[in-house]
């Protein structure tokens, strides 16, 4: 036995969606009456407890250097591996240290972007 279902032309189906999103796209731009705009502005800088910054200046520079020192490190080894790896006709190894400068690479790009970040947040001055 066959359902046989009736389907509104495909005119009428258009014209209902482009009511309803009409519809949606108004009910959506309407603003309350009663809301004025308000600008909200935060004039608070952060800054470090009293007594802290050089503590924080030397863990943060502490940091940096260490991460760039395993970046350095992890680069080396990385093409020391290719090196090896060509030299002594290991693939896995050629395959391993091509990863490893491709992670190495990806590390310093996000290394770059944390501080970035890091460096917006706690930045000096208020903006």
């Amino acid at each position: 036995m066959m359902n046989h279902r009736r389907t509104a032309p495909a005119a009428v189906r258009a014209a209902k969606t482009v009511v309803l999103v009409v519809s949606v796209l108004v009910v959506l731009s309407a603003s309350p009456a009663s809301a004025a705009s308000v600008e909200l502005t935060a004039a608070v800088c952060p800054e470090a407890p009293p007594g802290m910054q050089t503590f924080a200046n030397d863990v943060t520079a502490w940091v940096k250097w260490g991460v760039l020192a395993l970046i350095g490190i992890g680069a080396v080894i990385s093409l020391g591996s290719i090196l090896v790896g060509r030299i002594f006709s290991h693939p896995h190894a050629s395959r391993y240290g091509a990863m490893g400068v491709a992670v190495v690479v990806m590390v310093a790009i996000t290394y770059t972007v944390i501080l970035v970040i890091l460096d917006s947040i706690t930045g000096s001055g208020c903006t």
